[in-house]
């Protein structure tokens, strides 16, 4: 008998990855690791048949200092992730950045529901993106990575913060070659926003040093979809999602509210413009064009003097809701101070749509107004949302974005305002 190493290259990995965990004094355990003890003789093993070794056995890694769950790699997952932390390129409290990998450092005050799906349906957080013709995938990663590795290298821990920690999660974004680091950033805020969206889940980049997440409730999850769908990119968007994204490392209703009105108002410029143009040419595409009269000039006019209208906030508010939204989504979850919008059923003629339409948005516009001015003396309108329904109006207003952002996204870049 012997040993045999597949293919032969690997006895020299093996012996430099064992260097390097000896240096950096991190301890290991894998099958056959007897072989590289220079006390082990050949022709004292009484075994039959050859010992094997290739880049599919277990080989198990612990940090220093680290407290975390045991996970098992393949020998081919841990040299990877060596050769990555060897050329790291940036590592810090937010991440890591190697050659063909980065990894960015996220929690959720959703956790436990995040883990369990990833769990039970690991391919529902993946996704792949071709972008420039190199094909980058995502995920979501927990426990040992390049990023523990490259902090070890660099000595940056201690018995506070070590390398690894119970709690640490990354968004993975693997290349096949060399990482285009200009397009991490929007490639994080869009799968961020895939996330929340598709999963009901948010995740938020969280630095270290790591907090004990949030107690929260459970979450049923036996609804959510079997995958997320492609990313939005391209032209103001990942601008938008940068805004709607900053409210993910929040629960205060009165922060989300506000910021949530903020996107809406990012496309309601796009929203409007769209409108104009769609009027003025309908109003231009008629036989009266062709020799205008004195009351046709006047009905053109009025189209831009509408557009004016448009603008105000209220206006802006409700052309958008009404452009991009299904107003039904958020039946389900209506406080009770929206009246119509409880009434609202598929069944309900257009006359009452308008009316949920124009109740939604005033209740928009008045509760960002009462909150934006801060004024002791603030004059009540009437549809100011009440205290104790915030988290649930702010929840319809969440779900009034999402549908907003996916609309722009499918707007041509010509026609987007930014």
């Amino acid at each position: 008998m012997g040993v045999k190493f597949i293919p032969e290259s690997i006895e020299n990995e093996i012996r430099d990855l064992l260097t390097f965990c000896n240096n950096y004094k991190i301890e290991y355990d894998f099958e056959h690791g007897y072989v590289f003890d220079e006390e082990y003789d050949y022709t004292e093993e009484d075994e039959d048949e050859d010992i094997i070794i290739n880049s599919e056995i277990d080989f198990n890694l612990y940090l220093p200092l680290s407290d975390y769950e045991e996970s098992t790699f393949t020998l081919e997952e841990v040299l990877e992730m060596a050769r990555e932390a060897k050329n790291c390129i940036r590592v810090d409290e937010e991440g890591f950045v190697g050659k063909k990998i980065a990894l960015v450092r996220i929690d959720s005050y959703h956790r436990e529901v995040l883990t369990r799906i990833n769990d039970e349906n690991p391919h529902v957080t993946a996704l792949t993106e071709i972008i420039d013709d190199q094909e980058y995938m995502l995920n979501i990663v927990e426990g040992i990575t390049s990023y523990g590795l490259a902090l070890t290298i660099e000595n940056k821990y201690n018995k506070y913060t070590p390398p690894v920690d119970y709690d640490d999660m990354f968004i993975e974004i693997r290349a096949e070659s060399d990482l285009n680091h200009n397009i991490i950033n929007s490639l994080v805020q869009a799968y961020m926003f895939e996330i929340k969206s598709s999963l009901k889940v948010e995740i938020h980049k969280s630095p270290r040093p790591y907090y004990d997440p949030w107690e929260v409730d459970e979450i049923d999850i036996s609804s959510t979809p079997l995958k997320l769908r492609p990313l939005l990119r391209g032209k103001g968007i990942s601008e938008l999602l940068d805004l709607y994204n900053s409210t993910l490392s929040t629960q205060n209703a009165e922060i989300l509210l506000l910021t949530y009105v903020k996107v809406i108002e990012y496309v309601s410029q796009s929203v409007i413009q769209k409108d104009l143009i769609a009027t003025t040419l309908t109003k231009l595409s008629s036989r009266r064009a062709l020799s205008p009269d004195a009351t046709y000039i006047l009905e053109l006019n009025k189209i831009f003097d509408n557009h004016r209208n448009n603008k105000k906030d209220h206006q802006a508010i409700k052309l958008t809701i009404e452009t991009c939204c299904d107003i039904h989504e958020i039946v389900p979850s209506a406080p009770e101070f929206l009246k119509v919008t409880n009434r609202l059923t598929v069944d309900s003629n257009q006359d009452v749509k308008q009316k949920a339409i124009e109740e939604v948005a005033s209740a928009i516009s008045q509760t960002r107004n009462m909150f934006a001015h801060a004024k002791t003396n603030y004059d009540h309108k009437g549809l100011e949302c009440p205290v104790d329904q915030l988290y649930e109006f702010a929840e319809c207003v969440d779900i009034l974005a999402q549908q907003i952002i996916r609309w722009f996204a499918r707007e041509h870049e010509d026609n987007r305002v930014v």
